[in-house]
């Protein structure tokens, strides 16, 4: 195992050892994951938060549902749409019609921005599209919205006959790709159909968990340090569950406690032994759910005891006014990316486990530390703050091991509807 750098006055750089990584075994990289990828074939998309630390790189949440499609730039959606027809010549390609099956949300209107961006890349790589929720079927007639330009959208109540879905004027798709986390659940019109469904039903927030992600994440990871002598704890994360937690009544809060020292002990040994001088710290999320939402941050054990009734009230409930009754303790990653002196953290988009885009997630109310999905985020181009291809290629290396994660997951957790 190459251990780098144990010098401890010289902690490791972790791009440069991914850079050196690729800059001499490129082709094995890139034949290791074609193995992989072969074992399980990637979802139509996904989206990967990292941080990076300086002396470590790691995905810390993996959207497979993702929003956001629209900060990408024109040649980040020339790629997406370049990388949509190979995803679909390799693994879909007796796919014509799309259906993009989509959040009920009716006054965002940057995510409708995202729909659009969708639509475009999909309908550039050759597909006939169709979008539709569930309030529309549920009214039982087209609904038009506007996104932030003004651009018109019609979404089509659809109906399942006969084991597929269609509109009322008769568009079947071969597929459907999901662009709702369905953190309420499986609903039961993308049940029981043939056509394809992407990502599947049964990977929403309703039945997916983190813990889950990051242990297949965790284990694909060892297996490619492994091959490539590095030290897995660079590009990992340590972490812990809790499973029966009710912040408000204060229930299982010991169990949180205990898990939270119990992780920031693993930390502390990996910074004694590559002598980082970093404060150890550790976020405790919601183990499902997206939005930011049921996130804090803790120094010691001793603070969930301590947190006021306003951070436990924020703590117990995660979208759709859902119980936070499960989390996850994960090792807290420093970012040292700004933007604007703005500590920021990257978002890498993908599309059939490949990258098309790499932007920032920036905070102007948060510090290095901090949860920057949160109240003063902004969004900005990496090209635009940092040139340096080594980064995003660092960033896009973790990003497909992750995308083999999430295709791995329904191996090691069977998420059947």
């Amino acid at each position: 195992m190459n251990n780098p750098a144990l010098n401890k006055n010289n902690p490791p750089k972790i791009i440069e050892i991914i850079n050196d990584l690729l800059s001499s075994r490129k082709n094995e990289v890139n034949q290791w994951f074609d193995a992989i990828f072969a074992k399980s074939p990637p979802f139509f998309y996904n989206s990967v938060d990292v941080r990076h630390s300086g002396f470590k790189l790691a995905p810390v949440d993996t959207n497979l549902f993702p929003a956001g499609f629209n900060n990408l730039n024109e040649r980040e959606r020339r790629d997406a749409v370049y990388t949509t027809k190979a995803f679909f010549e390799k693994y879909h390609n007796n796919v014509d019609k799309v259906l993009l099956f989509t959040e009920d949300h009716t006054r965002n209107l940057y995510y409708l921005d995202n729909i659009t961006a969708l639509i475009t890349i999909l309908e550039n790589a050759g597909k006939e599209v169709q979008i539709s929720n569930l309030s529309t079927c549920s009214q039982g007639n087209d609904v038009v919205l506007e996104n932030s330009k003004g651009e018109k959208l019609t979404f089509k109540p659809v109906k399942k006959e006969n084991g597929k879905i269609k509109t009322i004027e008769g568009f079947a798709p071969d597929m459907i790709i999901v662009n709702n986390d369905l953190t309420e659940g499986a609903p039961e019109l993308l049940t029981g159909i043939s056509q394809i469904v992407t990502p599947p039903a049964g990977f929403g927030w309703y039945q997916r968990r983190k813990t889950s992600h990051f242990d297949a994440y965790n284990n694909i990871a060892r297996e490619f340090c492994r091959k490539f002598e590095i030290d897995p704890w660079l590009i990992t994360t340590y972490f812990q569950h809790c499973g029966v937690v009710n912040f408000k009544e204060r229930q299982g809060i010991e169990c949180v406690a205990l898990k939270i020292d119990k992780t920031l002990n693993m930390i502390r040994n990996k910074y004694e032994e590559y002598g980082i001088k970093e404060r150890p710290y550790v976020f405790i999320k919601s183990d499902r759910g997206t939005y930011g939402m049921g996130i804090m941050t803790a120094t010691s054990g001793e603070e969930v005891f301590e947190m006021s009734k306003n951070i436990r009230k924020k703590m117990n409930n995660i979208k759709g006014g859902a119980i936070n009754s499960e989390v996850i303790i994960q090792e807290g990653v420093p970012t040292i990316d700004k933007v604007d002196s703005n500590p920021a953290e990257p978002m890498m988009y993908m599309i059939g486990g490949q990258p098309v885009g790499c932007i920032y997630r920036l905070n102007t109310k948060k510090d290095a530390y901090g949860n920057l999905n949160a109240s003063g985020m902004a969004f900005a181009s990496i090209e635009s703050h940092n040139n340096d291809k080594r980064f995003c290629e660092a960033y896009a290396l973790i990003s497909k091991l992750a995308s083999h994660a999430a295709a791995w997951e329904c191996y090691v957790e069977t998420y059947n509807i």
